[in-house]
């Protein structure tokens, strides 16, 4: 599972959202009812709309509230989730909330006659710079005066709430928050010991069968962490392992595996030198015996024969090509002849009559 699938598969549990939305709107969050949560990505886009519309659509209903119709008033959560900073986020999050409420009118899962839901954009950033694009889209373009931005701004669409991963050390998220246990764990350090620790830390503070689809999209973002920082070389213990260890019996466990990924990459990296060693031996004797072949052509014959020799056996690396070349230098009655098999040794094979290759001379 790479980075961005583990992370929308934390996404994907209601719980997670609620504790998003706890980080996010801490002053009102408590004027939701949290167990309304329901997932409408999959159920109400299919897979190319929300690539045009955001990542994730979930929807809350309001604690007390109704629209005129007497239907529940309700929010709706946007999720995108960025590795990077775009300046123009604010500009595709409205896109996105413009493209969110006509499908749902198009679908009839609101209708528009009877007021459109609130949208509460959330931006989800783990990337390692600072957040730094405009909050808004207004701010993308100066307005020319004070006066034109009083009368202006309150017509232009809303902030969108960010969750920077960096914005704050690991240990000032709050200690029983699933969202903040996503953070502490991309924020563990590069230590493969850390990460495992980590991870196996934060999975314990989230006990019970109720927690066990968090625990396992914990350890899923684990992976994708342990992928992109070794490049999928190192096997974590799987979750089951990870759910029965304790102690002692965890810290032997951890170490098992990462000895056993020191060692594999260890042979890796032997096996790499000896490639290297063997080549350049293999490197190392063509020059060579180039050279004693260009001293025996120069002896029978001359220097320039010599020469021209040298050039031709340049890549020649075929033991039994620079042995015949050998016999050659000692049967050939001129430079010449020995230069012409040895050119025509080198040239590509030809094609004969009715597909055969032709041999070479």
């Amino acid at each position: 599972m790479d980075h961005d699938a583990a992370h929308k598969y934390i996404y994907a549990l209601r719980e997670v959202v609620a504790d998003l939305l706890r980080l996010v709107i801490p002053d009102w969050v408590d004027e939701l009812d949290l167990t309304s949560l329901e997932d409408l990505s999959s159920e109400f886009f299919d897979d190319e709309h929300r690539k045009r519309a955001g990542d994730m659509v979930w929807r809350a209903c309001f604690r007390d509230g109704t629209l005129g119709n007497g239907e529940q008033s309700c929010l709706l959560v946007l999720i995108e989730f960025q590795s990077t900073v775009d300046r123009n986020m604010a500009k595709r999050m409205r896109e996105y909330t413009d493209l969110l409420l006509e499908r749902l009118v198009r679908r009839g899962v609101v209708k528009r006659e009877g007021g459109l839901p609130w949208v509460l954009p959330i931006v989800v950033y783990n990337g390692s710079e600072r957040w730094t694009a405009p909050g808004e889209a207004s701010e993308l373009a100066p307005l020319p005066s004070a006066r034109v931005e009083r009368d202006l701004m309150p017509l232009q669409p809303q902030r969108y709430r960010r969750l920077d991963a960096g914005a704050r050390s690991p240990d000032d998220w709050p200690a029983e928050n699933r969202v903040a246990a996503t953070v502490r764990l991309q924020r563990s350090g590069s230590s493969r010991e850390l990460l495992l620790a980590r991870l196996r830390e934060e999975m314990e503070r989230f006990p019970g069968a109720e927690n066990e689809a968090f625990r396992r999209a914990l350890y899923a973002w684990a992976k994708a962490l342990e992928a992109d920082r070794t490049g999928g070389g190192l096997e974590l213990p799987s979750f089951d392992e990870m759910e029965r260890a304790e102690g002692v019996e965890m810290a032997t466990l951890l170490e098992a595996n990462l000895n056993r990924w020191d060692a594999r990459v260890r042979a890796e990296i032997r096996a790499e030198i000896r490639a290297e060693i063997q080549a350049e031996t293999t490197e190392r004797e063509r020059v060579e015996e180039g050279r004693r072949l260009g001293r025996q052509a120069a002896l029978k014959f001359d220097a320039q024969t010599a020469e021209r020799l040298s050039v031709l056996l340049e890549g020649m690396t075929v033991r039994e090509d620079l042995d015949r070349v050998s016999d050659w230098i000692i049967e050939c009655a001129t430079g010449e002849e020995l230069l012409s098999r040895v050119s025509a040794l080198r040239a590509p094979a030809r094609t004969g009559p009715g597909g055969n290759v032709a041999s070479r001379a």
